[in-house]
């Protein structure tokens, strides 16, 4: 992971107070989440001291670009990478870098400075963010929200190691999402860049301006232009991978039953990119099935990791929720919920890795699971996003909600869901996942390339929702995988197309072969036995686990543990909340944990692990 922080004097000749800068240098410890013995760091400062940008990495020497790069009376700093390392000399020497950026194949985020001004920019998903705040006095902009809001409030309170002030009322969106559905932050004053933007401070001024995304075109009215359509989603993928092709070690793809990680893996197949692939779970689930099944069609090394159990089976042994809270947090600042499994700080290891979040942009965002597409269905969805566990708000928290959802309202179409997966599942939930990733990994996406996704969105969304894009971009990459069927619903276009006398007796009759073999149409259902679903843990309750988090959230009077959790949610309704809603549950354990103990200290609490009984 690397971390850059800009700091610029808002009065041109002024420069920098120092307590900015140790406040910098000692907010890191908080705000990187890695062994402090791994990190490396460098500095650059302008003649006159009104403008700094500082950057640390806990990669190995010689893995990537320089943690600085310069040219041209210019430095800059990326977080992520970019598909050819030599763009970075144009970046550098380009007057303006929104549309560059956005037109750069790679998934990265640029700060760039010279003795005149400061800029930086996002791609077209900001899976790399940008974080910024002002005081009177400076303007802080950086790749961790939390060592900008530090910063920041250093420049306010004159003190290098200044106490954190949250920003309550957007906390109501992690409470009902488990992540931002804004670009807000949990820190007050910091805020996050929109996707395909530019931020830029000269004499002491700050603009923000952004690229418009790319318009779609209707869909394709032919075979033949839709085999161009996929011919070029295809190209742009192939481009994607090519710097991989001599990596030193094979790339590791995180492999399930699904039709993402499936196309990843047709994608290093057809690019002759070395590869071996894995699988998390039990060994009848439909993704450890069909996953071994995608692995032998490619002829690649697959191997299997197993849940931890009890020495008699019976038992899932997992984190204690104090522990993987403390993960979460630290790696993720706070933007994501402890639901999601993060795993905790390790040294970086340089090894490229894939998995499948994120290729819903290939499949028109939002739209992928919308089953009706008139307005009132798609107005109903993004009203349904944004009042979603609304009834454990207060007013106030209910009113900002309503707030965040008015601009997405305003919007006509399908494919405003496109766009707000973008905007917000991809570039604040991902963006947060991604972060605990970066710290440990060397994750390279192909899914949020910044060529892939122009050329994604200039694709119409309702074709891509189709899922006709995908299948025939896997098709094409890798044959052999034709009649591998996948895992939950058919692929869409053959279950909301009207087939032929012909393909339905065919379906049928490749179907009765030999169970899930089946054609390219087939598809295999989880257990019946779990009601359709695979069996989630964090989602059933269980005793322990769900008075763990209960007691963090509200005491045995009923009233909320965090005094600032009382600005958004109503302490009765919490107290109400029946065991069936642990999802939300868990979105209020992170709040209320981040608000009574986050970033206090550096390693995760020694807890004993819980033990979950596994359903017969």
């Amino acid at each position: 992971m690397r971390v850059h922080l800009m700091i610029v004097a808002r009065r041109t000749g002024v420069p920098l107070p120092s307590v900015v800068l140790d406040a910098a240098r000692q907010g890191v410890s908080r705000a990187f989440p890695v062994p402090a013995t791994t990190v490396t760091s460098d500095e650059w400062h302008s003649a006159t001291g009104e403008t700094a940008l500082l950057s640390w990495s806990n990669e190995p020497e010689g893995h990537g670009l320089p943690i600085m790069c310069s040219g041209g009376g210019r430095v800059a700093a990326l977080t992520g990478h970019l598909a050819e390392p030599s763009e970075v000399d144009r970046l550098l020497a380009v007057p303006r870098l929104g549309e560059a950026v956005t037109r750069t194949g790679g998934v990265f985020s640029i700060f760039r400075a010279d003795g005149t001004e400061v800029s930086a920019a996002t791609g077209l998903t900001r899976a790399c963010p940008v974080f910024h705040a002002e005081t009177p006095d400076v303007h802080v902009i950086g790749s961790r929200a939390l060592l900008v809001h530090l910063v920041a409030r250093a420049a306010e309170t004159s003190s290098s190691r200044p106490s954190i002030v949250w920003d309550l009322a957007a906390l109501e969106s992690m409470v009902r999402a488990g992540y931002f559905l804004s670009d807000e932050t949990p820190f007050h004053g910091v805020g996050a860049l929109p996707p395909a933007a530019e931020i830029r401070v000269e004499g002491g001024r700050r603009t923000i301006t952004e690229t418009p995304l790319p318009e779609a075109r209707e869909a394709p009215a032919s075979r033949r232009a839709a085999r161009a359509q996929i011919d070029e989603l295809a190209d742009a993928l192939l481009t994607a991978v090519r710097p991989l092709r001599h990596t030193a070690e094979p790339v590791r793809l995180s492999l399930t039953g699904g039709r993402d990680s499936r196309l990843l893996a047709a994608l290093l197949h057809k690019a002759d990119i070395p590869f071996v692939t894995a699988t998390s779970g039990h060994d009848d689930s439909p993704d450890v099935v069909l996953a071994e099944r995608v692995a032998r069609a490619l002829g690649v090394r697959h191997s299997v990791a197993r849940p931890k159990r009890s020495d008699d089976g019976t038992e899932l042994v997992v984190a204690h929720p104090h522990v993987r809270g403390h993960n979460v947090l630290f790696a993720c600042e706070g933007m994501i919920s402890v639901y999601e499994n993060i795993p905790a700080g390790i040294r970086f290891d340089p090894t490229p890795r894939m998995s499948g979040h994120g290729g819903e942009i290939l499949r028109g965002g939002f739209l992928h699971n919308q089953a009706v597409l008139d307005a009132k269905a798609v107005r109903r969805r993004i009203d349904g996003l944004f009042s979603r566990n609304a009834d454990l708000l207060t007013d106030q928290g209910r009113r900002h909600a309503q707030a965040l959802a008015s601009p997405w309202r305003e919007l006509d179409g399908p494919g405003a869901l496109d766009r707000l997966y973008l905007a917000h599942r991809v570039g604040r939930w991902h963006a947060a996942s991604r972060a605990s990733l970066l710290r440990g990994q060397n994750p390279v996406p192909p899914f949020l390339d910044n060529l892939v996704v122009r050329t994604a969105l200039g694709i119409d969304p309702l074709w891509r929702r189709s899922e006709a894009l995908i299948h025939g971009v896997i098709n094409a990459f890798a044959p052999s995988l034709r009649d591998v069927p996948v895992e939950g619903r058919p692929w869409r276009f053959t279950e909301e197309s009207h087939p032929s006398l012909w393909d339905r007796l065919r379906s049928r009759g490749l179907s009765s072969r030999s169970g899930p073999s089946g054609s390219s149409a087939g598809f295999l259902k989880a257990s019946a036995a779990s009601g359709g679903k695979p069996w989630n843990w964090r989602t059933e309750p269980s005793a322990e686990l769900t008075g763990l988090l209960r007691a963090a959230v509200i005491d045995d009077r009923g009233e909320l543990r965090a005094d600032g959790l009382a600005h958004v949610v109503d302490a009765t309704q919490v107290a109400r909340l029946p065991d069936s809603r642990m999802d939300v549950l868990w979105h209020l354990y992170t709040v209320s944990t981040m608000l009574t103990d986050a970033f206090a200290a550096p390693g995760p609490p020694d807890l004993p692990s819980l033990r979950i009984p596994i359903p017969r």
